[in-house]
């Protein structure tokens, strides 16, 4: 790791990626800086300071980052996770991409070899602790998010139409791992669920649509040995991320600290 300040990567400037530069940028407290800035769209990073603009993903090891943390889309993960990760370590936020056992798997052995890590946010989910605390217990996990029809990305399930939903409708319900494909943009908070828990084959994801709801509702159970855990997140919605997001985002990120090889929850 550099001396001195700790330095992220930051890919996508979107709502969360513009959030956490501002913040970076704004508070040296943090003890974080921007190492760069990438965006498939160049023109939304047209006004920062050239300087922080990568150009190319590819030439990201050039720039010298500590962390990079992905706040764009699963096929960054897909197409350049194991790359990262064999120069430095790598915060996923779209963790839907990790449903794919194979890639889950690569990234893990990558990380290992080459001594870096890779590093789970909760995702602004409430109970990870517990979650992860209680694994070798829990006999069912279950998580169930109910959110307005206008912020969902159908681009995977164009068997729905976000103006034809005029009350509540069951999008999905079943293993977290199938849900993940279908709604890549939308269940980040069901994989790291299945990360935290038991998996993506045993946790139970359960998706609906309701015009009649301005946030997204998330409620978490878990049950095993006697013991049951429930709890529930109501966050108002931005786009197809809660405003929620931003803060536990930029949370997991100050959090990323040390040098564990592999796999870290923050």
């Amino acid at each position: 790791m550099s001396q001195g300040n700790k330095r992220i990567g930051i890919i996508g400037y979107g709502y969360i990626g513009k959030y956490v530069y501002e913040q970076l940028t704004s508070r040296p407290e943090l003890g974080l800086e921007v190492a760069f800035v990438y965006n498939r769209s160049p023109e939304k990073t047209a006004a920062l300071p050239p300087r922080l603009i990568l150009d190319q993903l590819g030439h990201f090891a050039d720039r010298g980052a500590d962390l990079v943390v992905e706040l764009a889309h699963p096929r960054v993960t897909q197409e350049y996770g194991a790359a990262l990760l064999a120069v430095t370590d790598y915060m996923p936020l779209s963790m839907t991409a990790l449903a794919d056992a194979a890639l889950e798997q690569e990234l893990l052995a990558t990380a290992r070899r080459h001594d870096t890590c890779l590093y789970i946010p909760h995702g602004a989910v409430i109970g990870t602790d517990a979650l992860e605390e209680g694994r070798q217990i829990w006999e069912e996990v279950r998580i169930t998010m109910k959110k307005p029809p206008h912020t969902f990305d159908f681009s995977a399930a164009p068997q729905f139409r976000a103006e034809e939903i005029r009350s509540e409708t069951l999008l999905y319900e079943g293993p977290t791992r199938g849900i993940c494909p279908l709604f890549p943009r939308n269940v980040n908070s069901h994989a790291a669920v299945a990360l935290a828990g038991i998996g993506f084959d045993r946790t139970h994801s359960v998706l609906v649509a309701d015009p009649a709801l301005e946030v997204s509702v998330i409620e978490i159970e878990m049950r095993g040995q006697g013991v049951e855990v429930k709890v529930q997140r109501r966050n108002p919605m931005k786009g197809v991320s809660g405003v929620f997001t931003l803060v536990s985002s930029l949370a997991s990120i100050c959090r990323a600290k040390g040098r564990h090889s592999g796999l870290q929850f923050c």
